[in-house]
């Protein structure tokens, strides 16, 4: 899974630098915009590889039990964000090409704390040089372990997309730019309810799923 991190990670790099143009302005960018988006893209795209390891092979650390680990590895870059964020955009007066590197800088922050572990002592689930092989019995089975979740988020992103078209038509960059700014407070309640979706998940799959529940354990 992280040599096919690795390969995504480059595809998509490669896919965001090329159509850059094309996907911000289905996203709902207009021509007054676009030129901040594209800026932010192409700096952006260089750090989709921290992006997908953080992500994707934090997955590998809470899995084993390391709950604080994995929330540490998410925390670490988003208060290194909160920190660099004014450092680049007004101290070095970058604008929103400061952002984007803020950002990176951050998800690569995460992304070493998240394979220091892995390549560390603690971790049951080490990434060792000689597993680095691509193998299809593993690959696939993973694919479709997560294609709903795929679904979901696609499903998701089609919906921002016709939303943001539609403001964009009747509404212009303010409607956009209101909608973002609904959908960032909007997840204040809604990813506390995921996290506990997302923790009671495995306690479900665990005691009904595998038909282990003991014997007058009807509570979570």
């Amino acid at each position: 899974m992280f040599l096919v991190q690795i390969i995504v990670s480059l595809l998509l790099t490669a896919a965001l630098l090329l159509w850059n143009r094309d996907f911000l302005m289905a996203f709902g960018a207009s021509e007054n915009t676009i030129e901040y988006g594209v800026r932010y893209m192409n700096i952006y795209a260089v750090g989709t590889i921290f992006v997908q390891m953080t992500l994707g092979m934090n997955a590998f650390i809470t899995a084993q039990g390391f709950a604080k680990t994995g929330m540490f590895s998410v925390l670490i870059g988003a208060v290194a964000n909160i920190v660099l964020d004014p450092i680049f955009i007004f101290g070095l007066n970058m604008g929103v090409q400061g952002a984007a590197l803020a950002t990176i800088l951050s998800q690569a922050i995460s992304c070493t704390w998240v394979l220091s572990f892995l390549f560390g002592k603690k971790t049951h689930l080490k990434i060792r040089k000689e597993n680095l092989r691509l193998k299809a019995n593993i690959i696939f089975p993973s694919l479709a372990l997560g294609l709903s979740t795929f679904i979901m988020q696609a499903s998701e992103s089609v919906i921002s997309v016709c939303f943001n078209s539609s403001l964009l038509k009747y509404g212009g960059d303010i409607a956009v730019g209101a909608m973002t700014i609904l959908t960032s407070v909007m997840q204040f309640a809604m990813l506390p309810l995921q996290g506990l979706g997302q923790g009671a998940q495995p306690i479900i799959s665990y005691n009904y799923g595998a038909k282990k529940r003991r014997a007058g354990e009807g509570g979570l």
